[in-house]
């Protein structure tokens, strides 16, 4: 269907609006006034910041308000909610207990010149998520907490390097370039630790990445747990996705580990900024011991963090027998259901996932032509899929959290596939051939 040009928001000219892409995108724009205008607003005083989900000037949307799974645009327009802050508001967006306790705290104070009094509490909940976690520090964010980790590690260890793994989310973020990138997933990353033993402090290392989630790596991840080990290297984890979300546990308790170091994210603040290292007593001892400088301050530790976060680590804790294997069950069946359509259809795509973490991925592009085209697709599929009311990530990471019902998840469903058969009636898996 070819309609006459039109005019955008963003004054470009739609010569002809014949794809189903091209429908999806003029009608957002013709639905969400106010995002733009806002956008256009925000233009002239701060710099341009592309929305979490939407390729760069594809769409622009700002949100006004949040409840359970859903939130809602500036327009009144409601999306299912797959972003659920990075995956941090696992109880979905306002949760009254968690509300309850951030009022609670509003009238109390929200920054002091001291330590509040709520941080015992929570350090005792992160405290009992793991057996290695013999001993906490709070942060202000979880950037600060890896940083914090790679510090301690060297602080124990005498040793200044440290490593991470290919496709990882931590080297973007530890405030230090790893010294050795190991391949994720592989036994040569063994030799390699042994090959620098004398030289590594840690292997930091995200047990379930969210670039690729699957649990399909507990044989791999134990063993690089006994190699750290013989060779006098710090294990360290970040959970600061999978911690508190795969279960209360984390990838600690799904796969069995025993870490040195733990890190956290915003989870443990009920989404607000915070973070955390746990780890081995004698290892977080290390840095008082060494008289080395602790880049933690108590003080910067916002109080309604601290109070979201006990909130919120109180009630996974107090559920944690029926919610976890809800949620896990729930991400799982989605993904089976995707994947089946995928297969029934002959479609080059498919969803991982780890419990209520998953991710949506394009293949089948020559070599030449991949970068290009996976581009193209993903950038169709995300304004495709967020015209039938479902908001996520730009690389197609999602979460589900436990206010998605079982009509939200089967909406979902019906949005991707009906955006997959969108894609392949534009001609775009054809392309991919």
């Amino acid at each position: 269907m070819t309609h006459s040009a039109k005019f955008s928001p963003t004054g470009l000219i739609r010569e002809a609006l014949s794809s189903r892409f091209d429908q999806a995108l003029s009608a957002l724009e013709s639905r969400t006034p106010h995002s733009w205008m806002m956008a256009l607003d925000r233009a002239k005083v701060l710099p341009d910041s592309s929305t979490a989900f939407s390729a760069p000037s594809a769409v622009r949307l700002f949100i006004k308000a949040a409840a359970g799974a859903h939130v809602t645009d500036m327009d009144g327009i409601s999306y299912i909610d797959l972003c659920l802050g990075d995956g941090t508001q696992i109880l979905g967006h306002t949760h009254p207990v968690v509300q309850e306790a951030i009022v609670a705290q509003s009238t109390r104070g929200w920054q002091f010149d001291l330590p509040a009094d709520g941080q015992l509490e929570l350090a005792r909940l992160i405290q009992s998520a793991g057996a290695a976690n013999e001993r906490v520090a709070l942060c202000s964010g979880g950037d600060e907490a890896l940083a914090y980790a790679v510090r301690t590690a060297r602080a124990f260890t005498g040793k200044a390097a440290f490593a991470m793994f290919t496709g990882s989310a931590s080297g973007r973020s530890s405030g230090d370039d790893a010294n050795l990138v190991l391949p994720f997933g592989h036994p040569a990353a063994f030799d390699q630790i042994r090959r620098r033993q004398n030289e590594l402090a840690a292997v930091v290392i995200e047990p379930v990445r969210a670039s690729d989630p699957n649990l399909d790596r507990a044989a791999w991840l134990h063993g690089l747990g006994d190699v750290c080990r013989a060779s006098g290297v710090l294990l360290v984890l970040d959970e600061r996705q999978s911690g508190f979300r795969l279960a209360y546990g984390g990838a600690q308790e799904i796969f069995g580990l025993m870490p040195d170091l733990v890190v956290y994210g915003k989870t443990i603040g009920g989404g607000l900024p915070l973070g955390a290292v746990a780890g081995r007593m004698v290892v977080m001892a290390a840095r008082q011991d060494t008289g080395t400088p602790r880049p933690v301050n108590a003080t910067a530790v916002n109080p309604l963090g601290v109070t979201a976060g006990t909130a919120t680590l109180a009630y996974l804790l107090a559920n944690r027998a029926t919610l976890y294997p809800a949620l896990n069950d729930a991400g799982r069946a989605l993904a089976d259901r995707f994947n089946a359509f995928a297969r029934s259809e002959h479609l080059p795509v498919e969803m991982r996932c780890a419990g209520s973490m998953f991710r949506i991925s394009f293949a089948g592009a020559a070599a030449a032509a991949a970068a290009e085209w996976t581009r193209r697709v993903e950038t169709a599929f995300n304004v495709l899929v967020l015209n039938r009311g479902v908001l996520m990530l730009p690389s197609h990471r999602g979460f589900l959290s436990a206010a998605h019902n079982s009509a939200d998840i089967a909406s979902v469903y019906d949005a991707f596939t009906a955006s997959l058969r969108d894609l392949r009636d534009d001609g775009l898996f054809a392309r991919a051939c």
